[in-house]
């Protein structure tokens, strides 16, 4: 019997049941459709999928459901890669907020149109580009399209998301909510890029002038590290310093010295 847990299998036993509800034989269904006995055999074993013609036959001759013959043959001959693949979990584009969710979104409608080769999303383009009836798009390379379709970059600008959501067959109408939604996404990264520029100019701020560079060595030489170099009016920023117990130079951040770091050949155990 067929394998039913498979979609070859489910094919099989349909085309079983067509036959064994008109009583007849495979080597009778065989003269009815018209093919040899083999074939109808191999049709209904499971073990590969059909030719297209085979479930034809059964269809005219033998009274299968169409519908139901062209749902089981398109699942039967669906590439096992392509079933076994799942889509990128991503929000809609009206729900787009930062970057890696805009990222998730382009990626998953690649996904969505069969993950076309990058030529192919490449030759898209450069056929519209070619159609002086509608506004013209930026040329899309493959590299480009592979590094978007793969998470790896956003598009570089609105021309460029444009191409590639047309090269991925999304509806021009549709353009509008993905530009938004990259609009948003770039204004967050333009209001994160300030608010850490304020914090870096604050923290230099704090640690300026000799005060906070006695505060620092202070910090330092507390942990048994003596600097040496001038103190880099940041509590991230690398520093290189001597521990007093075993001599190592090394570069040390204030605010780990600060959390209880030390010396990293001090701390290792001895053997």
């Amino acid at each position: 019997m067929p394998d039913t847990e498979n979609a070859v299998g489910q094919l099989a036993c349909a085309l079983r049941r067509s036959r064994a509800a008109l009583g007849l034989t495979q080597s009778q269904a065989a003269d009815a459709i018209g093919k040899p006995t083999s074939t109808i055999q191999r049709a209904e074993s499971g073990a590969a999928a059909p030719k297209k013609s085979v479930v034809d036959g059964y269809v005219a001759k033998l009274g299968l459901n169409s519908e139901d013959a062209k749902q089981l043959f398109e699942k039967a001959t669906r590439p096992l890669g392509r079933q076994r693949r799942s889509l990128t979990q991503a929000p809609h584009p009206r729900m787009v907020s930062t970057r890696d969710e805009l990222g998730r979104a382009l990626a998953r409608i690649w996904e969505g149109n069969n993950r076309p080769s990058m030529q192919k999303l490449e030759d898209r383009v450069q056929a519209a580009r070619k159609d002086e009836t509608r506004k013209p798009f930026v040329f899309l390379s493959r590299s480009a399209a592979y590094r978007i379709s793969h998470r790896q970059q956003l598009p570089s600008g609105v021309e460029q998301l444009r191409a590639y959501l047309y090269a991925c067959k999304v509806k021009e109408r549709q353009f509008p909510i993905w530009i938004q939604g990259y609009h948003r996404v770039k204004a967050k990264e333009k209001e994160e890029s300030a608010a850490k520029k304020t914090a870096d100019s604050e923290e230099r701020g704090r640690w300026r002038g000799w005060r906070g560079r006695r505060q620092a060595v202070s910090i330092m030489a507390n942990a048994g590290l003596i600097p040496a170099e001038h103190f880099p009016r940041s509590v991230t920023a690398p520093w290189t310093a001597q521990c007093m117990t075993c001599g190592l130079i090394s570069r040390f951040r204030l605010l780990d010295v600060g959390q209880g770091r030390e010396c990293p050949r001090c701390a290792t155990p001895s053997p």
